[in-house]
């Protein structure tokens, strides 16, 4: 096994950071090679300083109305001039080789402004991408290093200029930012402070039996990152995993009909047992499907979302419920998000639109955490006590597909692993398991009113 290998994704946090944001007014140059023919009409003379229009012709094989297209237009650009029947160059073609020598390749430069808004996050004064979705309650949120509010705005020049390669490739996302070249800063002006998310896939190191967080992207100031890297770090080890249950093995089974984890539960500190279980294979004609991970990664929901479009779905569908774990490592990532879109989009082009989304937690779940995700669900119920287990997860769409995870504790956190359940009979019983979230008396925490279509109110229980 690879060392790659004993490194599984099993889970995404997104990191909240305090950033201020700087407006930067700049000049750029941008190199553009010139069209084969002018770029060889321009070597030759740079090599010959001057050439006869017949031998130029003959060179190149070209035809003489050929010929001279070619030359009026490089002379209507003023990159050459004519001497009688003689081509020189002019001296806006001799500028092109400046960059290159006369024996390298002739280049255009365009020179373009540049105004764009860059923040700058307050742990490392490192420039940070903006991100394309809206800070929230669940994201894991960075202290900001003390003083660190007093951001002169040399130091944001200073810096930009510094990394400018780093802002065209990484915060900029420009296709060919090595073409790019910063001229000049015209302006730098402090603006609003604010909140910018930084993504992370979480790791489960099998060497060490340890979960982190990685970052896929660090940018060229690498010492910059990895202030960022260590505070998010010691964030995360402030988050805890859901309480072990001694039932969940007994309820997964019961809804997967697959008792396959119970070795990983029994020996979690152990390598070989999470190597087994990430091994798993599907059983045939069980409608049981082993998974790796939290049931919102892209490779979960990809396959659940194919579960659904497959599907013959016959009675409508009006709620998607989902059971969190306790603990507040759950959700910390706007992929939650997603993964509901994406689920709700599956079933709008099976024709169910008005489908509601349902969060059920254990009663053990803190009171902290209860509510993070209210703006993301339609309605809040916290189950009675000793309902679930509370490490157990499930996200059902009823009638249709489930998928189960049971959270296995490494250290302080905890590891998602199950499967995705398609048997209508198991469907049935895993939708008879939750049914308590329909009972008058259940408590619920909020509940989103949309009788006008766009528009929302979330009532809080007081209970």
């Amino acid at each position: 096994m690879t060392a790659e290998a004993h490194r599984i994704e099993i889970d995404a946090v997104d990191f909240q950071i305090s950033c201020r944001r700087f407006s930067v007014r700049a000049t750029i140059t941008r190199d553009r090679q010139l069209p084969v023919v002018d770029e060889f009409v321009l070597r030759l003379l740079a090599l010959l300083e001057r050439l006869s229009v017949q031998r130029m012709r003959a060179w190149f094989g070209f035809s003489a109305s050929e010929m001279e297209t070619v030359l009026v237009d490089m002379g209507r650009r003023g990159l050459i001039e004519f001497d009688h029947d003689e081509v020189v160059l002019a001296a806006a073609g001799r500028e092109l080789f400046k960059s290159s020598g006369v024996g390298g390749v002739p280049q255009i430069v365009e020179v373009a402004p540049l105004i764009g808004d860059v923040w700058f996050d307050l742990v490392s004064r490192t420039m940070v991408p903006r991100s394309r979705s809206r800070p929230g309650d669940f994201l894991v949120k960075l202290m900001e290093v003390p003083d660190s509010r007093d951001f002169p705005e040399a130091f944001a020049r200073r810096a930009f200029e510094e990394n400018f390669r780093d802002y065209a490739r990484r915060i900029r996302r420009i296709p060919d930012p090595d073409a790019i070249n910063l001229y000049s800063i015209s302006g730098v002006e402090g603006g609003a402070y604010g909140y910018q998310a930084l993504q992370s896939q979480l790791v489960l190191d099998l060497d060490r039996l340890g979960v982190r967080p990685t970052f896929l992207d660090s940018g060229d100031s690498a010492s910059g990152f990895q202030k960022l890297a260590v505070a998010a770090n010691d964030a995360w080890q402030s988050v805890t995993g859901p309480d072990v249950a001694s039932g969940a093995m007994a309820e997964f089974e019961r809804m997967t009909g697959d008792n396959r984890l119970e070795s990983l539960l029994q020996n979690a500190a152990e390598q070989g047992a999470w190597i087994e279980a990430f091994s798993l294979s599907e059983i045939h004609d069980t409608g049981y499907r082993p998974s790796v991970g939290a049931t919102y990664l892209k490779s979960n929901t990809d396959r659940l979302v194919q579960r659904i479009g497959d599907a013959k779905i016959e009675q409508p569908i009006t709620e998607i419920i989902w059971l969190r774990p306790s603990g507040s490592t759950w959700a910390r990532t706007t992929r939650v998000v997603e993964a509901l879109t994406e689920i709700r989009d599956a079933l709008r082009n099976k024709g169910h639109s008005d489908v509601r989304s349902v969060l059920t937690m254990p009663r053990s779940t803190s009171r902290s955490t209860r509510l993070t995700h209210k703006r993301v669900f339609d309605r809040g119920v916290l189950l009675p006590q000793g309902h679930l287990p509370s490490n157990l997860e499930v996200l059902l769409i009823p009638g249709v597909v489930a998928l189960i995870n049971i959270h296995v504790p490494v250290q302080q956190h905890s590891v998602p692993v199950g499967g995705m359940v398609s048997n209508a009979r198991r469907i049935g019983r895993i939708a008879e398991r939750l049914r308590a979230i329909h009972d008058p008396e259940v408590e619920e925490l909020w509940h989103r009113q949309t009788g006008i279509k766009g528009a929302g109110v979330v009532v809080e229980s007081n209970k």
